[in-house]
């Protein structure tokens, strides 16, 4: 028997919740995560035009990003002010 749109009966606890699904995640041995966040950039923007902030940031990510390439590692986003990269992930690295 069919539950809400997308689950079954097996997917509710004897309460109604929802249960929890099987965690999906894979083990890496050697990873180094990078969160690159630029100390005072709230600050500095609130003294700045928007295209200086924007030109601040497109110029330092577009060098991260050159970086990264150069050396392999794989760039996972960019949120406002910070820089997220890894490497060892997806793909095991021997350094």
């Amino acid at each position: 028997e069919s539950g809400a749109e997308g689950t079954s009966d097996s997917d509710y606890a004897s309460n109604g919740d929802i249960s929890l699904s099987k965690p999906i995640a894979d083990v890496y041995e050697a990873t180094t995560v990078l969160f690159a966040d630029l100390a005072g950039f709230t600050a500095w923007c609130s003294e700045r035009p928007p295209e200086h902030v924007f030109l601040l940031l497109e110029t330092l990510y577009r060098e991260f990003d050159h970086v990264a390439i150069e050396m392999g590692i794989f760039k996972v986003e960019t949120i406002g002010d910070c820089y997220m990269a890894v490497c060892g992930v997806p793909d095991t690295r021997a350094d």
